[in-house]
């Protein structure tokens, strides 16, 4: 198993925020953590990146404890994509790309010929290399989505971890965005994502962590945990989880938020 979290607990210095979570993700998957606002999905995601001090349990990257990585040895084998990024200076998308090796050279060191390359193949996986000489500042919020991707591909990484990635994205943007994470995986890569839509898991996930007030509601398959029976106490509404085939017959999740009728007055 490629990422491996076992009992793992954390927080800000006033205690854990993150309460004895497991969960795992082979390469190839897509691990889709699903939950309210304050239930410590960004937490865990800061705890995966060395960010924040691992208090209990353990991560394991290729069964080997990211405690035992240095910095940059860490930044090889993760990568973090957030879900908005402006930089100061009007970098073009090929220099963005390249930052993603900079774990590979000091920052005193001029990013070589080998590092340009790597970018641009990156970009041409994303089918995005028309756009190397763009300035990074002009693009769409879609497209600048894409990028970040492409320079976590120069970046090395087996491991993507993206923190509500279609947040700020149109609707047509959201699907694209999905779709390219589905084609990651597809490459062998493994996915971690947090999203407010449990109809992303359903749809290209592969694993569910479902979380609660800092701990496993649960954890399993899509069709395993997108259910009622889960979702409802996490979330405190009832919700109908609805399956239906689209004109290209392709089976969709799609969860309902529902209410009782109101009663007819007297």
């Amino acid at each position: 198993m490629l990422l491996e979290v076992d009992q793992v607990r954390g927080g800000y210095g006033g205690g854990d925020v993150v309460k004895g979570v497991s969960c795992c993700a082979d390469a190839g998957e897509i691990l889709c953590l699903v939950g309210p606002n304050g239930c410590g999905k960004t937490t865990l995601f800061r705890l995966l990146l060395g960010i924040l001090p691992i208090t209990g349990g353990s991560i394991r990257l290729d069964g080997q404890d990211v405690r035992s990585f240095s910095p940059r040895e860490l930044a090889s084998r993760i990568a973090y994509i957030p879900q908005y990024h402006t930089p100061i200076f009007s970098y073009t998308v090929l220099d963005v790309v390249v930052m993603g090796r900079a774990a590979r050279f000091s920052a005193f060191e001029a990013p070589k010929a080998a590092d340009r390359e790597a970018a641009f193949a990156a970009l041409e996986k994303l089918n995005a290399a028309h756009l190397a000489n763009r300035k990074y500042t002009s693009l769409s919020g879609g497209q600048r989505q894409l990028i970040l991707i492409a320079r976590a591909i120069c970046q090395s990484a087996k491991v993507f971890v993206l923190d509500e990635p279609a947040a700020n994205l149109d609707y047509a943007n959201h699907q694209l965005l999905m779709e390219v994470i589905a084609d990651l995986a597809r490459k062998g890569y493994c996915v971690v994502m947090s999203t407010h839509s449990p109809e992303h898991p359903a749809s290209i996930g592969s694993r569910v962590l479902l979380m609660r007030d800092g701990q496993v509601a649960a954890f399993g398959p899509p069709e395993q945990v997108i259910t009622p029976e889960w979702l409802e106490p996490v979330y405190g509404i009832e919700i109908d989880v609805v399956t239906v085939r689209d004109r290209y017959d392709t089976r969709r999740t799609i969860c309902l938020p529902v209410r009782r009728p109101a009663q007819p007055l007297l």
